[in-house]
């Protein structure tokens, strides 16, 4: 049995708890709420009250307590009554920042013992424990439990629960079976941990052994499966539960995010009879990440007529994202109107700031965007990232450089996407001399092997600079297979130029490759017809219909919402439309970062 350590004070005399008052006024302010708390907590401490009424001075201290500041706990713990229920109050979970260090848990430990209080008060005592193993330290959390005479079964859950808290899955196991006494929560505590560890053989055999069941069970089970991707199981599982809590419902809306599956996923937002911000941040993430921003944005307008749910960090960094990419200034200011609303109760972390800047940059109000990102404490990749791809698309390419070497300075370390953004910046001003010694540093100095996205912002700053030669050698050297992207990139620098050449290069290269593509044909005639070379159009057909090229039978709903037929043979404006369209776009995406 632990004794007092040595040199812990006494308790203190009224006139000791006066010299404190002025410490308690000075760490709260003389105008704070929590300074007139702090008063009254030194008012009872000084009045006597404690003596003549000690049952009521103990219920003033404990509703005041969870207001001390934490640094002052270890001087009011020598000034505080020693009954059962402060003990407990400081011990318990709840407020087990107070005692967050090993020494000020042994003083606690310590004056329960010299109080009489342990090792008789078990409820004391497991709270003791746990939070003994919620500092890690087990081996205090040892010396307590010898001294307990008759552990129950909420000892022997917060062992276990510390032990699958740790990851020590087998030993959990073992001092589950060795309990002399199993309830609910011991059950679901260990059916926890085997879907946490992705055991889910060994979760659903516990499952199946349970006589008592109840909505966490259900749910633990739910969250293994949706966590490791197994749809299948979870809805077969969702499908016979009982009862269904909010929580159930989330974790099969997650599941099914996690899987990209859209139309699931909205299946079951569409179902759930109540919704959390959980629930909305999860559905907002998933379209946003589909790119569906028009749709992301509708669903955020829905919440807010909604009004049940306050939007918080996640859910304005998929809002602010779709805002970007849709180029929605005014619907971007508005959500950042909001984000200010809610100011003092955000996390205003990396990423919405982040979110804020890259809105702005894209949509092209550097000036805020530059605000956003001089006030950030702390700034990512990604944010570095946004600033370079910003200058980049407003034709500042001077600016991006300066950001990037400053990057290199003061920032952390470029990614291949930062490599992206600003070969792209190099590319919209047409710095070609920058835009080499870039690429150059990207594969010498950081040694970042260059992907589709890398050669074709080259080949579209070679061929805006009328570089045709350099930027067939550079596809000649490329040894991985070329993507749509780096087409994308000649498509664009030819149409810039008005070069036709560069566009027949691109045109015979795609039938190269895929003889037997009919989009390849269409383009290399859609080039000679521009240039009135009516026999090379001719000729294109002539070696279409040789190698046997075919055009399915359909229809075409771009640009319009009424379907048009599409002939079998021959070329139609439409479809030149349409492929140089596709093409164009192909064109504008390759521009941008596959990340900010």
């Amino acid at each position: 049995m632990p004794s007092p350590p040595p040199g812990l004070p006494r308790r203190r005399s009224p006139a000791a708890a006066t010299a404190i008052l002025p410490r308690l006024r000075a760490a709260a302010g003389p105008s704070s709420p929590r300074g007139l708390l702090l008063q009254s907590m030194a008012l009872v401490l000084t009045s006597g009250l404690s003596s003549s009424h000690p049952a009521l001075a103990s219920r003033l201290l404990n509703s005041l307590l969870p207001h001390v500041p934490c640094h002052r706990f270890p001087a009011l713990l020598r000034l505080l009554p020693r009954d059962h229920l402060t003990l407990l109050l400081l011990s318990s979970a709840k407020h087990h920042h107070r005692a967050r260090t090993l020494p000020a848990a042994g003083a606690l430990h310590a004056l329960a013992v010299a109080s009489g209080h342990l090792p008789s008060d078990l409820r004391l005592a497991n709270s003791l424990l746990s939070l003994y193993l919620s500092l890690g330290s087990p081996a205090a959390a040892r010396r307590l439990l010898a001294d307990i005479p008759r552990p129950d079964t909420v000892t022997w859950n917060t062992l276990l629960r510390a032990c699958l808290r740790m990851g020590l899955l087998p030993a959990a196991r073992r001092l589950f079976d060795e309990m002399p006494e199993r309830d609910l929560v011991s059950y679901n505590s260990m059916l926890a941990g085997y879907a946490a560890e992705g055991d889910m053989d060994g979760a659903r055999e516990l499952f199946d052994e349970m006589l008592e069941r109840d909505v966490v069970t259900w749910n633990s089970m739910l969250a293994g499966y949706t966590r490791h991707g197994d749809m299948e199981s979870a809805k077969k599982m969702f499908d016979v539960m009982p009862a269904r809590d909010i929580v159930s419902w989330n974790s099969m809306l997650d599941g099914y995010a996690q899987a990209g599956d859209v139309k699931m996923a909205r299946m079951v937002f569409d179902g759930m009879p109540r919704r959390s911000i959980v629930s909305w941040n999860v559905v907002l993430a998933l379209y946003a990440k589909a790119k569906d921003w028009r749709e992301c944005l509708r669903l955020f307008d829905a919440m807010m007529a909604v009004g049940e749910n306050i939007p918080n960090e996640k859910t304005f960094v998929s809002v602010l994202t779709a805002c970007s990419y849709l180029g929605d200034l005014e619907r971007g200011k508005w959500v950042h109107g909001l984000v200010c609303e809610r100011w003092e109760r955000l996390v205003l972390d990396v990423l919405l700031l982040t979110a804020l800047l890259t809105m702005y940059a894209k949509c092209g109000d550097m000036g805020v965007a530059k605000e956003i990102f001089d006030s950030m404490s702390e700034r990512s990749v990604a944010s570095w990232n946004s600033m370079i791809i910003g200058y980049g698309l407003q034709g500042h390419s001077d600016k991006a450089l300066e950001l990037f070497m400053e990057m290199e300075r003061n920032g952390p370390q470029p990614n291949e996407t930062t490599f992206i953004c600003i070969l792209s910046s190099c590319a919209h001003g047409g710095l070609v001399l920058e835009g080499w010694w870039c690429f150059d540093r990207m594969v010498r100095f950081y040694n970042i092997q260059p992907k589709d996205e890398h050669f074709g912002c080259m080949m579209d700053l070679l061929g805006r600079a009328g570089l045709l030669r350099d930027s067939e050698k550079l596809i000649k050297n490329l040894q991985a297979k070329v993507s749509p992207a780096l087409w994308g990139a000649l498509i664009s620098a030819s149409r810039t130029l008005d070069s036709y050449k560069l566009g027949e290069f691109v045109g015979n290269k795609l039938i190269e490759m895929k003889p037997t593509e009919f989009s390849s044909y269409v383009l290399l005639s859609n080039i000679y017809a521009a240039e009135g070379r009516w026999d090379d159009v001719e000729k294109v057909r002539k070696v279409m219909k040789e190698k046997v090229v075919e055009k399915d039978v359909g229809t075409s709903l771009v640009g319009s919402s009424d379907p048009h037929p599409v002939a079998k043979d021959g070329f139609s404006l439409q479809q030149n439309s349409v492929m140089l369209s596709m093409l164009s776009e192909m064109g504008a995406r390759v521009k941008q970062p596959s990340e900010v």
